[in-house]
């Protein structure tokens, strides 16, 4: 199992706004962070070029894609995990998506560590589907955990806050390293952030990193600073993204005097 491991997640928001003056600051933020583990949603692939790949392109990654739904045009759509050490395998599994967009979950296996990366869906109406995923989740996190001393960390973009019934859920079995690492409500999609605004929705945390049999030392926000260009502020995504240092060893328990959500 890792002695020490820094693990991102960000929803990179696809081809969406100005992609090729966001890469940079995706690109920059990494190189700040220096993570062994990034998970990415929202990464789009057709034939020889991948986003993912474009941001790992000579950082030193290995990058293993997985797609989650093709579009007309034959371009897919999915979540990818860089890693700086060799990923020893890797599946693709499609989650519960029944009526809807198909999602999926890349299940990696890097030293002793098996990295969960996904996206659930995301429209609000649709928590009973969400239930499901997370439950599919759960199991898949609980058979990777049954090996002997392997670690597991989910990296994804839930769509869902905290206090909702499928994230309880799945808290209830995995541990959420916001809680016991991060200050503050750890806002992910927020009008804060001007890509977000537009959608005018609720400031929330919407993406996790999720842990079992590692501990949290410390969580906070990433991907949080925003560029002025000639056309306004540029964020290197409509998320923001969350950082965590995890270590080896049985979690001790939140602080119950500082609560994390408001």
């Amino acid at each position: 199992m890792v002695n020490m491991a820094r693990a991102v997640t960000l929803n990179i928001w696809g081809r969406g706004s100005a992609w090729r003056r966001r890469l940079p600051l995706v690109r920059n933020e990494l190189v700040r962070l220096a993570p062994d583990f990034v998970g990415l949603q929202e990464v789009w692939r057709k034939g020889s070029r991948c986003q993912a790949e474009q941001i790992a392109d000579a950082l030193g990654y290995h990058v293993a894609y997985a797609p989650a739904h093709t579009a007309l045009n034959r371009a897919t759509q999915g979540n990818a995990l860089l890693s700086r050490a060799p990923v020893a395998r890797y599946e693709v599994l499609p989650l519960p998506t029944p009526g809807v967009e198909p999602r999926s979950v890349l299940c990696a296996e890097v030293g002793s560590t098996t990295v969960l990366v996904t996206h659930l869906t995301w429209e609000w109406e649709y928590a009973h589907i969400r239930q499901e995923q997370v439950r599919f989740l759960a199991e898949l996190a609980e058979l990777a955990a049954g090996h002997a001393g392997h670690g597991v960390v989910l990296l994804g973009d839930l769509n869902a806050a905290p206090d909702t019934d499928e994230i309880r859920w799945l808290t209830d079995r995995m541990q959420d390293a916001w809680a016991y690492g991060g200050d503050g409500p750890g806002h992910t999609y927020t009008p804060a952030n001007r890509h977000a605004r537009k959608a005018r929705e609720p400031a929330r945390r919407i993406d996790y990193i999720l842990t079992t049999g590692l501990r949290a030392e410390h969580t906070e926000l990433a991907f949080t600073t925003s560029h002025l260009t000639a056309r306004g502020s540029l964020w290197p995504s409509d998320h923001f993204g969350v950082v965590c240092d995890l270590a080896s060893g049985p979690h001790r328990p939140p602080d119950a005097a500082a609560p994390t959500e408001r």
